[in-house]
């Protein structure tokens, strides 16, 4: 069965060549989330703005993608202005050929990423030290670095660098438990911590220092502003990014990397599984193949599948927006 790189996203006119791409978090204390959130869907819900804005008592974290840069500095500028982020408020910017959500969501959580340790914030405590390309690379580079990738499991297997800990989390919030069984004694020993765009570094570092790791470092920006600000010659990367966008994996020049979605498992699979006698379009990958527990849900994916090819095949999408 032919299928499309994506599961969801052929590629969509619109007057402006490329669409532009932010992602941003920032910690600030937010008294009424709820306000900021309907205040968010009313202000740009109405304009061609997709991805996800997440809003916590502790600030807010997200992904907006828009036909213009100019568009996307309008409305996180109002973001910031509505929860009081100021000099700390960095968003990463990236370019692509098309929309790559498919509607807007402005959803209120408890955190703007899980950790369920309240007191790992930055409003509540010191992180770790940012660090731009070149002092994260000689850091990396010395042996007695210990080098802790804080992403999930699946993730990791997309791409890390050289030598890094998979702390094998499912979730986030297992960070703590990793950090007392493995890294107890090593107190003394400068830590560098990466994730995909800085956010779950800038809590674990906070819960780090709090345990008495007194040198702790951070990859400014994450992994994709590592990508931006890097060369083939001084990329240290090995493999690609999964990012939680129709995109799925980014090389190290941020163009995808050829990757899809299992829309069973939701795992990534990378272009050398295609041929993996598993791997059956919409059905299963190796991932969940041999795994009873996805069985119903295979039905409605491969059912799915065919409703995305049949809109490829009219040069549209199945879900989100046209042009």
């Amino acid at each position: 069965m032919d299928f499309p790189n994506s599961w969801a996203t052929p590629k969509v006119s619109h007057t402006e060549a490329d669409w532009w791409v932010g992602t941003f978090y920032g910690f600030a204390r937010v008294a009424d989330p709820e306000a900021v959130k309907a205040n968010m869907v009313r202000t740009i819900g109405k304009d061609p703005v997709y991805g996800t804005i997440l809003v916590a008592e502790e600030g807010a974290n997200g992904t907006l993608c828009a036909p213009t840069r100019a568009m996307l500095d309008e409305m996180l500028g109002r973001l910031s202005a509505e929860i009081g982020l100021h000099a700390g408020f960095d968003p990463t910017w990236s370019r692509v050929d098309r929309p790559i959500f498919r509607k807007l969501k402005v959803r209120v959580k408890k955190e703007i990423v899980t950790f369920k340790t309240l007191e790992a914030t930055p409003l509540e405590g010191e992180g770790g030290t940012h660090l731009g390309p070149d002092d994260w690379n000689e850091l990396i580079s010395d042996p007695d670095t210990i080098i802790i990738d804080t992403r999930n499991s699946f993730e990791t297997k997309v791409g890390t660098f050289p030598g890094a800990i998979d702390p094998s989390n499912v979730s986030f919030s297992e960070f703590p438990a990793f950090v007392e069984e493995q890294l107890r004694g090593q107190e003394g020993k400068k830590v560098a911590m990466f994730c995909t765009g800085g956010i779950r570094c800038e809590k674990a570092s906070v819960y780090m220092k709090a345990q008495g790791f007194d040198q702790v470092f951070q990859l400014k920006g994450g992994v994709l502003r590592y990508f931006q600000e890097t060369t083939a010659e001084t990329n240290l990367w090995d493999g690609d990014c999964y990012v939680f966008d129709d995109r799925v994996a980014l090389d190290k020049n941020l163009e995808p990397g050829g990757h899809i979605s299992c829309p069973v498992c939701r795992m990534p699979v990378r272009p050398d599984q295609f041929d993996d006698p598993s791997f059956k379009a919409g059905y299963s990958c190796p991932n969940c193949a041999d795994d009873p527990s996805f069985d119903r849900t295979r039905a409605s994916s491969v059912e799915r599948l065919k409703q995305i090819l049949l809109a490829a095949k009219k040069g549209k999408r199945h879900l989100g927006p046209q042009d």
